[in-house]
């Protein structure tokens, strides 16, 4: 029984291989009628909906998956709002390719917080690092640094606006465009025989209350719609939690889940996945 995961760095991994959320759901699911469940790991660091639907249509489907599990990450509707300014479409608006090389990359570096100005100095350093290990090890060092001084920093920033309680016209636009690329996935999968589960991951802000949920609604609007299976992940995180503090289960000062978080997710997940009653 062969599953697809797409998603980002979450499901990328950063933790070691066995822990990562594909890697436990391949390991420990069983699937009746199947001798063995095989997973491909397509996660990559900041891919999004609009990179979810252009794998799949033009390297998943060779591979004739039985299930695609996609993972939303509160940045998705950030990364897909840069994706789109070197979207290529066909005539009826199809996306087609997604060319690199946002036209602000050049003078800006995609970060945790959003997009964030390079001075002279930094792209100077950005090129050197390009071409070499030792100045790109100082620059991710000096990055660093820079990050955990404003780690301070009150409010939502421009990589998490969509969880935001007040969203500008922009960001309900991107939101729009997000959604509809996730349903342009949904309806691709379906149309090639092809099962598809939806489900979210959620930030420690969103499990501690500080930041809105609505955008779990708004996946599951969309899922609902298409009549598609979607693991709200909120409740079950917290059930699991219990009165452990959230902050346990993510790497101190990032975004991301320590291992810890990581084997978390991916025994809810396969709880859902048993539930659903495979194939």
């Amino acid at each position: 029984y062969r599953i697809a995961y797409l998603g980002d760095s979450f499901i990328e991994g950063t933790c070691p291989a066995e822990d990562t959320v594909p890697s436990i759901v391949g390991s420990s699911l069983t699937v009746p009628g199947y001798e063995r469940v095989e997973v491909i790991n397509t996660g990559t660091s900041s891919y999004a909906p609009t990179l979810y639907y252009l794998l799949l249509k033009t390297k998943l489907l060779q591979f004739h998956p039985d299930l695609i599990v996609v993972n939303i990450d509160m940045t998705d509707v950030f990364d897909d709002s840069l994706y789109r300014a070197t979207l290529v479409r066909g005539e009826n608006g199809e996306p087609i390719a997604c060319p690199a090389g946002h036209p602000l990359l050049s003078t800006h570096r995609r970060t945790e917080r959003g997009l964030e100005q390079l001075s002279t100095f930094e792209r100077g350093a950005t090129w050197l690092a390009e071409r070499s290990s030792l100045a790109r090890m100082i620059l991710h060092v000096a990055s660093q640094v820079k990050r955990d001084a404003r780690s301070g920093d009150e409010g939502i920033t421009q990589a998490f606006a969509w969880c935001g309680t007040n969203r500008s016209q922009d960001t309900q636009s991107d939101v729009q465009w997000s959604m509809d690329m996730l349903r342009r996935l949904i309806q691709l999968a379906k149309s090639n025989g092809i099962k598809i589960v939806v489900t979210a991951i959620p930030h420690r802000e969103q499990l501690e209350g500080k930041w809105s949920l609505q955008p779990m609604n708004d996946i599951e609007a969309v899922c609902k719609a298409e009549g598609v299976p979607f693991l709200n992940p909120v409740e079950a995180f917290k059930q699991r939690l219990g009165s452990t503090p959230p902050q346990e289960i993510y790497i101190p000062e990032d975004m991301h889940f320590n291992p810890k978080g990581y084997r978390m997710w991916g025994e809810i997940q396969r709880e859902f996945l048993n539930s659903l009653g495979l194939p």
